[in-house]
């Protein structure tokens, strides 16, 4: 499923400008990641994508279509897992798939957690789960109904490196089988880089558009191989330009790394 946001704003009713003339399109089946420093409107951006919060003007548009509101084929994994603590984790799963008929839906709970790498573990509860698992339960949950349009609003944050790099795998694993189309926000150049086919640049206040570039280094990835690490640094330079346009003309070196990566 394509997605398309076509000059879309953001304006608060304090008068606050959080987005100004977005345009960004990911493909069917594409990974587009947007990076950007503080208060560049990355995660409102995704709100409005998810019908959580409504544009001031422009369109988003799924397949040419334009949408307003929560869209069952839009599914989103945040942060937090935000399990719900009363279902143990087969039904937190299962609670994604509400519009499945009940045997289809007890079917792909079941294979979604051999999937993750939790067989075994639908009866339990959240709580008993380290935040790793719990944030494989949330992809899983997220993908029971095998949304065109999967946004992750940087779920890996939390996780420490092993553990994160697992998830990426996991994520990866499972958009080369259902192929959804994925628009993720994150803070970290090398997420970026090892899942993403373009990453989208943002500069903040208001947050609009400043950069796009295409991955280039072919799947699958090394962490290690040169080529990955020319393309985060082409990444940096980039975050760097953006924030240097906004830096107040006061002495500060220019073209310096910005601490923000």
């Amino acid at each position: 499923m394509k997605l398309t946001i076509d000059h879309v704003g953001k304006t608060y009713a304090d008068g606050t400008e959080a987005l100004r003339g977005i345009q960004v399109t990911a493909g069917t089946g594409e990974i587009v990641a947007i990076l950007g420093g503080s208060g560049c409107g990355k995660t409102t951006l995704l709100r409005l994508v998810a019908g959580l919060d409504q544009a001031s003007n422009g369109d988003i548009r799924l397949d040419d279509q334009a949408i307003s509101g929560t869209h069952p084929a839009v599914s989103a994994v945040f942060q937090e897992p935000r399990l719900l603590p009363w279902l143990s984790v087969g039904d937190n799963i299962g609670f994604g798939g509400q519009r499945l008929t009940a045997p289809e839906r007890a079917r792909r709970v079941e294979a979604l957690l051999e999937r993750i790498g939790l067989a075994g573990y639908g009866k339990r509860w959240p709580r008993d789960l380290s935040g790793g698992q719990q944030q494989r339960v949330a992809i899983a949950r997220a993908l029971i109904g095998h949304p065109g349009i999967l946004l992750l609003d940087e779920p890996f944050s939390a996780l420490d490196p092993f553990t994160r790099a697992t998830q990426h795998g996991l994520v990866l694993d499972l958009w080369r089988e259902l192929r959804p189309t994925i628009l993720m926000v994150t803070h970290d150049v090398d997420e970026a880089v090892f899942l993403a086919d373009r990453i989208v640049i943002m500069k903040p206040r208001p947050g609009r558009v400043h950069e796009e570039m295409a991955v280039d280094p072919p799947r699958p990835r090394d962490r290690l191989a040169p080529a990955f690490d020319l393309m985060k640094r082409r990444v940096m330079r980039a975050i760097d330009r953006s924030l240097t346009e906004e830096r107040p003309r006061d002495g500060t070196a220019q073209g310096q790394f910005s601490p923000w990566v």
